[in-house]
């Protein structure tokens, strides 16, 4: 929806500007080169009780309110009949609810809450046993992805998201070992300059090809070298034992 809102152009210009590097910036150093500090600093010095809150709008606000503390289980760092404001036990974020009365409420779709979480399937299962429906169970934002993503509503429609990362699913090398310890596996030398970018979840197991006949090393071609002599010689001596000598009277 387009707002009414006039827009300096000036801002549209700045904003552009900052896109337009995130377009050409391929490496960090693009970014150290291309990115310009602000011409003014963060001008926030924080108060007391909380940093930052993002308000919405909603028609039922008995409702909304009855999920977030006792559903959800957010604790309350301001309440009344007509506002609440929501944090987590640490005070780690805030959000307010209030209701619409003779105003518009906010669209549910305007914005998402979204909370990292440290175990993504266990936080969605013990948010089931409590009679939530999720409208998308944990999955991966793209095939083979380590981060997840789950999604459920609040009675106003507000999407919540839940993140996520999953640890690979890929055998460990020192597993790969447990398994078969007659498998090799592909290992960077430890002479390479550079192993950062090699982890042991790289590592696959190469089966062993099917043996070939091996040539036979140096020493030992020169040990059956030299039994062939040998065998060679007493075969000359038994030929000679074969011829007969007869004995020449000199003239």
């Amino acid at each position: 929806m387009a707002t009414n809102y006039p827009i300096n152009p000036r801002v549209r210009a700045l904003g552009k500007a900052r896109l337009d590097v995130a377009r050409r910036a391929q490496t960090p150093q693009d970014w150290q080169t291309l990115w310009k500090r602000p011409a003014h600093p963060f001008p926030f010095a924080w108060g007391e009780r909380w940093k930052q809150c993002v308000e919405y709008r909603v028609d039922d606000f008995a409702a909304e309110i009855g999920f977030l503390i006792d559903i959800l289980g957010l604790p309350v760092n301001a309440f009344d009949p007509d506002y609440a404001m929501f944090t987590s036990p640490e005070g780690e974020f805030f959000f307010a609810v209030v209701p619409a009365g003779e105003g518009t409420s906010t669209p549910p779709d305007a914005i998402r809450l979204q909370f990292m979480v440290a175990d993504i399937f266990a936080t969605a299962d013990e948010l089931e046993s409590r009679g939530i429906a999720f409208e998308q169970p944990p999955q991966p934002v793209a095939p083979g992805a380590a981060l997840n993503i789950a999604t459920f509503r609040t009675p106003h429609g507000l999407c919540i998201d839940l993140w996520g990362t999953v640890k690979s699913l890929r055998p460990a090398l020192a597993d790969l070992q447990a398994e078969d310890d007659d498998e090799d596996v592909f290992l960077p030398s430890s002479d390479q300059d550079d192993l950062s970018l090699f982890t042991v979840q790289d590592a696959a197991p190469l089966r062993t090809p099917p043996s070939r006949p091996q040539p036979a090393p140096e020493a030992d071609l020169e040990e059956d070298e030299a039994e062939d002599e040998a065998d060679q010689d007493d075969e000359d001596d038994e030929d000679d034992d074969d011829i007969e000598y007869v004995d020449i009277d000199s003239a």
